[in-house]
């Protein structure tokens, strides 16, 4: 049974929900570079900048009680030097709404929008020019907001820097001519990990506010019981394991970091960085999860025959979520928020609805997989659902959506944007009314 005051409700970025692209002084931001020709662009997103209240009436008819949102550095900062009061007065407005209508706000203040100007001349997070500006930039959002926000994280999925099958301009950065790519992520893990830790400084100055470490949770288990499939599962699962190692004891995992001496990869260190880490730890762990993978020593991630697919090819493994929930707390014993969760399908609006039962059955899954973790002595905190009204995935791809309320618009036409219930909205109001008993 889920404690009284558990957390329910939804998550979306900025980039891909405000629209807006040129209002209060908003500029061109990283996050723009990953879209694909073929499908749209962030400069619409689903009109979030003028239909927030809408939208928040929605959500409160639901039940949501957290929601957890982004500010867009690239519309408050568009230098990244100044600071643009017309959109700060924006998020005055947005948070004051979102508290009128019933629920907590919970802020990313890294969700892939830097300034595209902080990679073009400095080369994003690689730069500690950046990371002071970027930590600028927090200090300024958690003294205008942080009485009303007391819930706070630094990288939205932090660990996903640490990637390196990835691209990193999401981080605003290219890895320079001549610089080893392993080192080059290195480097940009120790600068956003000295910038998490001023940010945790800098929010444990105000009062009753909290730092959330967050990680994209995707795990892979051995494809089989040889041992050097375990071993390869468990090298690449620490990948994100020094993630939760840094956020709560504030030291590196002690595997990375030999791992990083015996291949001479060490990332450039400033005095008193080490001892910064290990002084701001968090107060809570939270995650993003969407699947598992296999894993073996031979082909590196692959697919488990043993779990079915979503239509963009996810693994749904909600046993691997009851799992997470589980070693994380066993480890680390911090509570733990589930922050992102949810099924990105193709929906056909028929008779001014959805029905969608595809994604009831699996955020079913999910929400009984945190019940279980829970009632196996979990301190799991809250569940949000990605996207909970429809909005643009991370490509700027509008047919794959994953809310329980329908955005009439396309990738290359915008139509009227109106909103539509879902058959899950329905049943999500149920789940929250009772407090997930009724799945």
């Amino acid at each position: 049974m889920l404690k009284e005051g558990f957390l329910w409700g939804g998550a979306v970025t900025a980039h891909q929900s405000e629209g807006g692209h040129t209002m209060y002084g908003k500029v061109r931001a990283v996050c723009d570079n990953i879209c694909q020709p073929e499908f749209g662009d962030f400069k619409d997103g689903i009109d979030e900048i003028h239909r927030y209240e809408e939208d928040f009436a929605l959500f409160e008819e639901c039940g949501f009680t957290c929601y957890r949102f982004s500010i867009d550095w690239s519309r408050v900062s568009p230098d990244g030097i100044h600071f643009n009061e017309e959109a700060l007065e924006y998020y005055d407005r947005f948070i004051d709404a979102l508290i009128a209508y019933g629920m907590e706000p919970m802020c990313s203040l890294y969700h892939f929008e830097m300034p595209q100007v902080l990679m073009d001349e400095y080369n994003g997070f690689y730069s500690r020019k950046v990371v002071d500006m970027f930590v600028n930039y927090a200090y300024k959002m958690i003294d205008r907001y942080g009485d009303r926000v007391k819930k706070w994280i630094s990288f939205n999925e932090q660990n996903g820097i640490a990637f390196i099958n990835d691209e990193k301009f999401l981080y605003g950065a290219k890895c320079p001519e001549g610089v080893d790519f392993q080192t080059f992520v290195n480097q940009l893990i120790h600068n956003t990990f000295v910038a998490h830790a001023l940010v945790a400084k800098k929010v444990h100055t105000i009062k009753d506010a909290q730092i959330l470490g967050m990680i994209i949770y995707a795990p892979v288990q051995a494809k089989t019981c040889d041992p050097r499939d375990v071993r390869a599962a468990m090298d690449h699962n620490a990948i994100t394991e020094q993630y939760l190692y840094m956020f709560t004891h504030g030291e590196y995992l002690p595997y990375i970091y030999q791992k990083m001496i015996k291949e001479d990869k060490l990332p450039e260190m400033e005095a008193g960085d080490l001892q910064l880490l290990k002084e701001n730890t968090v107060d809570m762990l939270s995650l993003s999860y969407y699947f598992s993978h296999a894993y073996s020593a031979q082909e590196g991630e692959c697919n488990n025959p043993y779990l079915k697919e979503s239509e963009w090819g996810w693994p749904i493994d909600p046993t691997g979520l009851y799992l997470g929930l589980r070693d994380i707390y066993d480890r680390y014993r911090l509570p733990i928020m589930v922050v992102e969760n949810g099924l990105g399908a193709k929906d056909i609006l028929e008779n001014g609805t959805v029905y969608d039962d595809y994604r009831i059955d699996y955020m079913r899954a999910h929400i009984q997989a945190v019940k279980e973790a829970v009632s196996d002595g979990v301190d799991c905190r809250g569940y949000l659902m990605w996207g909970p009204i429809d909005i643009l995935s991370s490509h700027g791809e509008m047919a794959k959506r994953y809310g329980i309320i329908y955005v009439n618009r396309e990738d290359h036409d915008l139509k009227d944007m109106k909103r539509y219930r879902k058959k899950s909205f329905t049943w999500y109001q149920k789940v929250i009314a009772s407090n997930g008993e009724k799945l």
